[in-house]
This record gives structure tokens, sequence and C-alpha cells, in this order.
């Protein structure tokens, strides 16, 4: 804690807050103690700390304090921005809590709960990025008050469609604040994470001449690795942590049933088993959170949707069950566990072993202080434009967008040239219609998406794939390109099954009782989370392996090459050994097989290079998330933008230095890859 910080004066500037928020605790945290002076003085801020850290209260008590006046008045004035519903609802009962005794009016807006009284606004609104957007369409006004906008957990936002998302969102925010005050100041800002690889860039991207605070520390890992034979070694696991309660993750929500009913016939012990995944009913979540919570023993099998700080009471470790993607997410599931500790326990269970050594290149990487050979590059994704001009023609009184309206809400990057060439690709799409000169409405494709309430999301199934869903309980399935008609009988994920219902945009599916023959076998689609550039770098450093070094491990007629690129950068590369007239097959994110063996790799060609991305922009788009909406653009800019993404330039970099080496003592790890 910086020692010039007066903290008895510091707690005399929060004299409503600091009864509110730190008198339990008597003290300050570290970034307490520095974030709150800045965002007291009314400064924008990118509040980065550990886990656990007291973050949540370092922003809101000194805005809190600083707005305290008008938060005591019927209109909004604080909006606080969360990733998920369930984090939503959860800081929602918290700061419910913190302010009990006082005047001020706390609200969420979500899918999952009824929408508040709109002529008695809250003062301070917790809720997501597109229930902001529906909030700006269908009450606007509510916006003019508004003072202070909070993003939490901003880190996973960031350079993703739903960040570019609140991107657009905060400019549209400002132009309804200002509309009949220009000289209004802006809304103060604020970001918190627990980290971010490029802090200015992030405080670039969402604030305004933001003040950067980061408290290094936290707590220490203490990691057990141990393969997964099969599921007696969970259970003999979870055995020895009889006295405890476990939070178990899975990367699939069927592993998550799969797992939980094993639990429930085979725990030696006395245990209530929960299972929490993002498909149950929001009800059914938060009684497994709350019954969870009170338990004095239990296990909760969940997927990803309990990584962040949803309150579930004391966890005493955690069980990842296959080893997640992303350090981010390592970082995130393991941290749940021991918050009261100086400790992360953390069972590591993997499944094979490309997953073993995902689990050693994560742990290693949570645990490295150096930087990184490579940091993915930041590009705004423009299909969320057209999510926005979808979202601007429902907010417009009158119900069009026009160019000008567009042009505000997109970063310079994105050239006046751009917006003209998608509104003319939606126009030839049918999305959008001229209106009055210089205008577009709705048209019949963009009709039927603002009946179904489906333009306020950057994230989920392309506007034009069909859901599959239940017949009876109208839960979606998969998603679907194939047309299949009512009656016919399908076979869709190993069940046989009737089309019993459809309608323009989904078809009902329900079991057939006795067996009968397939008309069509379902082709559903499926998003593969690709393994990023960082993790298999350290897989290959946790080996001994040196930066820009490929093994190669000669075979009868070609050779394994371990590229250690991970999933994109290594589908690029057999594409491009294809190209020049290698047989190439990719393996995995470690390694892809080539015929015959190379000594090297072939020269960089920059035109070749370029016509290989351009050919597989299709598949690169869906590994880089390029947005719900993307099929929706223009070839030219839509290639253009998987090609920014994909940064060829830096791929170029690390092509030039990388040698082909011989697989030599780590011939036996690099075999388990293959």
């Amino acid at each position: 804690m910086d020692a010039t910080i007066d903290l008895q004066a510091l707690r005399r500037q929060l004299p409503r807050t600091w009864r509110l928020f730190f008198a339990r605790h008597g003290r300050f945290t570290a970034v307490q103690a520095q974030a709150i002076p800045p965002l007291l003085a009314g400064r924008d801020g990118l509040i980065m700390a550990a886990t656990a850290s007291g973050k949540t209260e370092a922003v809101l008590a000194p805005l809190l304090e600083r707005y305290w006046t008008r938060l005591l008045q019927p209109q909004l004035t604080l909006l606080y921005i969360c990733p998920t519903r369930a984090l939503v609802r959860d800081l929602f009962v918290r700061l419910q809590d913190a302010l009990a005794d006082t005047e001020v009016v706390v609200a969420m807006k979500t899918g999952d709960v009824r929408p508040f009284d709109q002529t008695r606004p809250p003062a301070i609104l917790i809720t997501t990025p597109e229930s902001t957007d529906s909030l700006l369409t269908r009450a606007p006004k509510l916006l003019i008050t508004l003072q202070a906008v909070i993003i939490d957990e901003v880190h996973l936002f960031d350079n993703t469609p739903r960040g570019d998302h609140l991107r657009c969102l905060l400019p549209r925010i400002e132009r309804i604040r200002t509309y009949k005050d220009e000289t209004a100041a802006p809304c103060q800002r604020v970001a918190i994470s627990a980290t971010v690889p490029d802090p200015a860039g992030v405080a670039s991207r969402y604030l305004h001449d933001a003040a950067i605070i980061y408290v290094a520390g936290g707590r220490t890992i203490a990691a057990e690795i141990t393969p997964l034979v099969d599921m007696a070694a969970l259970v003999l696991a979870l055995a020895q942590r009889a006295a405890q309660k476990s939070l178990v993750f899975c990367n699939t929500r069927d592993e998550v049933e799969q797992t939980a009913a094993f639990l429930r016939q085979s725990l030696p012990h006395h245990a209530e088993i929960f299972v929490h995944y993002g498909n149950l009913d929001s009800q059914m979540r938060l009684d497994v959170e709350t019954r969870f919570a009170a338990a004095a023993v239990a296990v909760c099998v969940c997927t990803s949707t309990l990584e962040l700080g949803i309150d579930i009471g004391s966890v005493d470790d955690i069980v990842l069950l296959g080893a997640p993607h992303t350090v981010e997410s390592f970082l995130q599931r393991i941290g749940r566990g021991g918050r009261r500790t100086d400790q992360m326990r953390v069972l590591c269970l993997p499944k094979t072993p490309n997953e073993m050594a995902r689990f050693n290149g994560l742990l290693a990487l949570a645990e490295s202080a150096a930087p990184p050979i490579y940091t993915p590059r930041y590009t705004f994704r423009p299909s969320v434009l057209v999510q926005q001009i979808f979202s601007l023609c429902k907010q417009n009184p009158t119900g069009g967008v026009r160019l000008g309206d567009v042009r505000r809400v997109a970063p310079d990057s994105v050239t006046s040239e751009d917006i003209r060439a998608i509104m003319s690709n939606l126009t030839l799409l049918r999305y959008v219609q001229p209106g009055r000169i210089g205008e577009w409405k709705p048209d019949e494709q963009l009709d039927e998406l603002l009946d179904r309430h489906e333009i306020y999301s950057n994230i989920g199934a392309d506007p034009a794939a069909t859901a599959v869903v239940d017949a009876y309980s109208k839960r979606i399935l998969a998603y679907t390109d194939q047309y299949v008609e009512k009656g016919q009988v399908v076979l869709f994920g190993g069940k046989v099954m009737r089309v019993v219902w459809r309608d323009y945009h989904q078809f009902g599916l329900a079991a057939v009782p006795r067996s009968t023959g397939v008309d069509v076998v379902l082709r559903y689609r499926k998003s593969y989370a690709p393994i990023p550039f960082d993790v298999t770098q350290s897989v290959a450093r946790a080996w001994g392996i040196k930066p820009y070094q490929m093994p190669l491990l000669p075979t009868e007629n070609g050779a394994w090459l371990f590229h250690f690129w991970g999933t994109i950068w290594g589908e690029w590369l057999t594409a491009a050994l294809f190209e020049q007239g290698f047989f190439a097959e990719a393996k995995n994110e470690y390694a892809l097989y080539v015929r015959p063996a190379i000594a090297a790799l072939p020269a960089w060609d920059e035109g070749l290079a370029a016509g290989v991305t351009a050919r597989l922009a299709k598949t690169l788009g869906e590994r880089l998330q390029m947005g719900r909406f993307a099929t929706l653009l223009p070839a030219t800019v839509g290639v253009t933008a998987v090609i920014d993404q994909f940064d060829q330039a830096q791929l170029a970099h690390i092509y030039a230095k990388t040698k082909v080496v011989a697989a030599g003592t780590h011939t036996e790890k690099l075999t388990q890859l293959t």
C-alpha cells in the first residue's frame, strides 16, 4: 500500500459510504486505498487487482459518495454493466443489502427478471451489454441523467464481439445525454478486472484519460495434476475431501449431467450434489446457488457459469475435470476456491495426454512473470455495426437509420466506405430498405428479427440458422442450416426423433417411441473454442523446447511437425503447406502431419500467405469469434476484418524466425501428442 496515502483523511472523505462498505473491516485494502482518490476526484479509472481484493467496493464507494445527492432522486445515475446475468443478480443482492438502510434505489435488468417501473427509475441499474442495448431502444430518455458507467470484468469483454458492442453503446449513451445540452460533461467511466494483458489499450477503448491502478499480488496456486483413468479417480479425490465443499468444473453441460449422476451413485460419503450450467432455468440456477452456499458438505458440478464471482459461499477447493482452453478461464476457475486463505487449491484431472500437456502449460503460464512472445492483436469487428444498425432502427423515433448514426458509433478504424458497403449489402439481403432520402428502414428479414426480439446480442447463432428445439419445453438444443419438414424422422445426437412442428425459424423435435426409419441425419452447428498460441507455447517451454523451434519427428512416409502454434495458426500452417505441394493434415493444437518430411519451413511468400488466409476466411472467422452477424457483411468488409484479426503480419514475423529442429530428447513426450 502506498505509504503517502493518508488513510484517516481518506476515510473522512467518505462520510456516507465508509459505514456501508468498510466499517465492518475497519480498514481499506491496497486497491481501495489507491483507487478511491482518483475516482472520488472524477477521473475515469481502470482498476486491476486480484480476486477477492475488494475491487467492487473500491469503485462503488467513491462513485456513490461523489453522486450521493443525485442518487437520492428518482433518476438513473449509475449504470453497472456485468458480463453475465448471474453476476448481475449476485451484485444486485450484495448492493441491495449494503444500501438497505439508505434511500438509494437499486434495480437490475436482464432477460431473467421482470422489468423495473420506468416511471420510477432506480438510482443504480445493474445489467448486461445486451440489456443496456434494449434499454437504449425502448427507454433512451432514462439515460439523460446518467453520471457514471462501470464495466465489470472488462477482460471478458475486450477483444470480443461483446466488447465491441460496448464500445458502440458508450457513444450512444453520450449522444442521448448531450442531446439537449452539448456542454454536458461525459459520463465518468470505470473498468474493473483481475488483470488485462494490455492496460493502456483497454483504457483507450472504453475510458477517457483514465487512471490505471494495478495492485500486484494474490494467492499462490497449489495444484495437483492426476490423469483421469476413469470416473473412480474423481470419486476417490472427492472422498479425500469429505469434510469440504468442492466445485467440479466440466467443459460441456453433457459432462456436467453425466458426472453428477455418477457421483450421486458412487460417492462413499454423504454430500449434496448440485448441477449448474447456462441452459438451466434461471430460477433453478438461483436455487442451486442458494442451497450450495448453505450446505455444509456439498459438490457442485458446473460449466463456466460459476467461473465469475457469484456468491456461492465458501468453497474449499476446485476440481477441473478436463483442461480449460485459456489461462484466463483457468485462473477464473481456480480463483473460486479458498478465498479466505492465501492458497488456491486445485485438482486437475486431464482425460488425455493432450489435456495433461495443456494443464502443465496453463499452470506454467499462470505462474510465469515472463512476457509472452505474442499478444493477440485487437481489431474492431465490423459485424457489430450490423447489429447496431438494427438497434438504431428500433431506437430512432422515425424507425429508420442514417449513415451518420452509424458513423457516430463506429470507431475510426471503420471507414465511411465500409459503412456504405454494409448498408448496401443489408439492402440486398432484404434486412433494410430505402425510406426517406438518406434513410433506411427495416425490410422483411429485419422485421422477423424484431418480432423475435433478436437484435440486441452479438453472440449466439447466425441469424440465418434454424433453431432445433425440444418440441414441448421449447429449450434450444442446437442450430442447423438444414431444412426439414414437419413429420420427418431425423437422427439427432444419436437419437431418433420426429419433427413435431416447425415455423419460419425453428422446429420442434420429440423422441420416437418405437424403432422407425430415418429420413434425415441432422447436421448441427457446433462451436469449437480454439486453443490459443500462448497456451501451446507455454507447453513447449515447460518441456524445454525453445521459442521459435518446431521439433520434427520422422515417420516411415513423412513426419510429425510440432509447431505449438495453437488451433488457429496451426490450421493455417497446415493449409499453407498443402498449398505448396505437401500432403499436410492438422492433428491438434500442437502438431500436424506432413508428407514428405521437411527440413525447414518453405520461404515466406506474402502473396501465397494472403491467398491462404482469404480462402480460410470462413473457418477463421468462426474460430476468431467475428460476431453473430458476420455472415451479413459484404465480402470485402468481412474478409478484410478476418485478415486483420488474424494478424498475418505478426504471423509472418514468427514464421521467419522459426526453425525446424530434430525431436531429439523430446521424442517420448512429443509422441504422446500424436
